[in-house]
């Protein structure tokens, strides 16, 4: 059985927007309650774990259900007055989310706009800490980790393809692939044997010494691929990888993708292109900051 790369344990991710003072200390409870939580996994204290587990369970349900009042108590014992007037909105942006990836995944996240896609590729990536719940990376608790230990962690086991290639304009293919491996500290010529083996696995051997106005759209993203693919990661995330590029190159880029998860590399993207979606294994479904589906594809 492959193993586990990423693993969400009942993630949420809520946004309290304006004045609702009694959902942010009912959010401030849960997540005092959830540093607990973590303490106890990380001591091994399996009775305590699992009561708080459940009064953990209870409050974010209730949460969730703009039950902010109960929620409180839940927590705390202690009673909050009903606010009626207070202005603001709260959005629940991942409610309660637990999936696994594992390694040789080439996985879609699909949903419509504002389902929790997005935030649930930050969340994956690393790129945002959830409000309660769980993230382990390759079995480690990363959700607590300190912020200045991320960059190393982001550098070493995760890549990025983005839907605008985000490549610098002034330097060649070569240059823009060995850029990752410069901030990860590693000599001048083994960044080039490392970053021209990457572009030769994407099929830009002869295009090192090109510019990116100089390449095409596809071979643009090649680019963009090679340089996520470069320090070998446990996962790629790709944002919306092929929404600027034509059918053909779609296929095109897809194809490669395909070719790379065949040896091994794990995906992840973002897509609303039905047909992206086809090309990969399996196909999650976002909808209102829940998983809807989660399907092999084919197998739906």
């Amino acid at each position: 059985m492959a193993e586990t790369i990423i693993k969400l344990n009942r993630i949420s991710k809520t946004y309290i927007i304006g004045t609702r003072k009694n959902a942010s200390k009912a959010q401030k409870a849960i997540q005092k309650l959830h540093k607990s939580y973590e303490d106890e996994c990380e001591k091994e204290d399996l009775k305590c774990k699992k009561d708080t587990e459940d009064l953990l369970e209870k409050a974010q349900e209730l949460f969730s259900k703009e039950k902010y009042e109960e929620s409180y108590k839940t927590v705390t014992g202690k009673t909050l007055k009903s606010r009626p007037k207070d202005r603001g909105a709260v959005v629940h942006a991942l409610d309660n989310v637990t999936l696994e990836i594992k390694k040789g995944d080439l996985v879609a996240i699909m949903g419509p706009s504002g389902s929790g896609k997005s935030t649930l590729l930050n969340m994956l990536g690393l790129l945002d800490s959830p409000t309660a719940g769980l993230i382990y990376l390759k079995g480690m608790n990363v959700t607590g980790i300190k912020s200045k230990k991320l960059p190393e962690i982001r550098s070493n086991d995760l890549g990025f393809v983005f839907q605008s290639f985000n490549l610098i304009p002034s330097l060649t293919a070569l240059e823009n692939v060995m850029l990752p491996l410069k901030y990860a500290g590693i000599k001048p010529q083994k960044r080039k044997e490392m970053a021209k083996k990457a572009l030769e696995s994407v099929g830009l051997g002869d295009r090192l010494d090109h510019t990116p106005n100089e390449l095409s759209g596809g071979q643009g993203q090649r680019v963009a691929i090679a340089r996520s693919v470069v320090n070998n990661p446990a996962i790629i995330f790709g944002d919306e990888l092929t929404g600027e590029l034509d059918t053909k190159m779609t296929k095109e880029v897809m194809g490669l993708i395909q070719n790379l998860n065949s040896k091994g590399q794990t995906f992840i993207i973002v897509t609303h292109n039905p047909e992206v979606a086809k090309m990969c294994k399996r196909t999650i479904h976002m909808l209102d900051g829940k998983v809807d589906k989660d399907h092999t594809n084919g197998k739906k």
